[in-house]
């Protein structure tokens, strides 16, 4: 299409297309929920769907936060060992936090802490790593 306004009117029908689908994942968990208890909803392959989706658009939405942020604040990004520290911390608060749970052993408090460490690194990584190149961008831009 090169008609800028019906690229944008296909945007926004693919949006409204995911917000009523959302909805209606969201309608069938709760209606999953209340008919056979909140333990099923995660076992439904929705859950599955849904997290996946929620996941993916964070990611997305990633890029879009990084340009805005770096529109208003154009400093050099710090250290990466800021963001590992970070992500490090945030796995070992909720190990801890899952095994002095009632229930909690140190095998889930090393998976759990172990699956968000890596989750935080991921995401912090692909942030500060659009930062970065945000940065060289335009201090050569600069530089020109």
């Amino acid at each position: 299409m090169k008609d800028e306004r019906l690229v944008l009117q296909s945007l926004k029908n693919i949006r409204i297309a995911f917000a009523f689908q959302t909805i209606c994942i969201v309608g069938m968990l709760i209606y999953d929920g209340i008919r056979k208890g909140i333990s099923h909803i995660t076992d439904s392959p929705l859950w599955l769907i849904f997290m996946a989706t929620c996941v993916l658009l964070g990611y997305l939405n990633i890029r879009i936060s990084v340009d805005v942020q770096q529109t208003f604040n154009s400093k050099k990004p710090g250290p990466y060992y800021k963001t590992l520290l970070l992500s490090l911390a945030v796995g070992v608060v909720f190990g801890g936090i899952t095994f002095i749970g009632p229930d909690g052993t140190l095998r889930d408090a090393l998976l759990i802490g172990g699956v968000l460490f890596i989750c935080f690194l991921a995401s912090f990584s692909y942030a500060y790593y659009l930062r970065r190149k945000h940065y060289e961008e335009m201090d050569e831009d600069e530089s020109i």
